[in-house]
């Protein structure tokens, strides 16, 4: 592929990135996205064969940016698990919400069995595992109880996501606030000692 193929199904990419994110992908059409791009609807099944494989191209490409910030912050703060968990919940205040609610329940029903099951990989091996190998290492540490990692993963992803809803006008400042409040219940529990 050359340069120029690059930059456009990059841009393509973007593109796609941004109204997949704000509508989904059942409300948004190929028609859409090139009109946003600048393209004609042809030319961008140059790039891409369908809609499907734009949306699983754009987002295995976010699941694979999360995957590498994932990696660097747990490359940071190896060890230390309050710190892992505080560099991973910054990781995810710094970037545009996941929505995975959203994704599961409006998108996936969408999608081709061979579909949901790329994004259930990427999701996995980019978020899912390496969060999840922090409470394992945890526990296997006795640094924490023997709670179902992927249960625990489950957990703080879902409180990421409802502080992007809730707080969604709160500078991140304060959401990092409120969720460092919840790392200390999440570690420490409510009930009083």
């Amino acid at each position: 592929m050359s340069d120029k193929q690059a930059d456009g199904r990059n841009r393509i990419l973007d593109v796609a990135e941004l109204l997949f994110q704000a509508r989904g992908y059942t409300a948004v059409t190929m028609r859409d996205i090139a009109k946003a791009v600048g393209m004609r609807q042809a030319s961008l099944y140059y790039h891409f064969s369908s809609k499907e494989e734009l949306f699983v191209s754009v987002r295995e490409r976010l699941f694979e940016r999360h995957r590498i910030g994932l990696q660097n912050v747990l490359h940071r703060t190896e060890g230390e698990l309050r710190s892992q968990l505080e560099g991973v919940t910054d990781w995810f205040l710094s970037q545009h919400p996941i929505n995975f609610h959203a994704m599961m329940q409006t998108d996936m029903p969408s999608l081709s069995q061979e579909a949901k099951e790329r994004l259930s990989n990427a999701i996995n091996q980019a978020i899912f595992e390496p969060i999840g190998q922090i409470f394992t290492t945890a526990q296997a540490n006795h640094r924490i109880g023997a709670v179902r990692p992927e249960l625990l993963v489950g957990f703080l992803l879902s409180l990421l996501e409802s502080i992007s809803v809730v707080y969604s006008s709160e500078p991140v400042s304060y959401k990092k606030e409120i969720v460092d409040e919840m790392i200390l219940v999440l570690l420490e529990g409510i009930q009083r000692r």
